[in-house]
């Protein structure tokens, strides 16, 4: 979440909707309400990215 935080994504962990606390999966929840698509394309990718090379990864892939 913090490699996302870093590139401008906002993400929120799935434990901060779960019932019982300490009983979330292994997620993140993301809210899509963007306008253009092109920012959703960009951001996706950019998750992506933070997924296949790890958080630490170089920024604007």
């Amino acid at each position: 979440m913090a490699a996302a935080a870093r590139r401008g994504i906002a993400v929120t962990p799935a434990s901060a909707f779960a019932v019982m606390p300490g009983h979330g999966p292994n997620a993140v929840r993301l809210a899509l309400s963007v306008a253009a698509t092109d920012r959703l394309d960009a951001a996706l990718a950019e998750l992506a990215a933070i997924l296949r090379e790890g958080p630490d990864a170089r920024i604007g892939h």
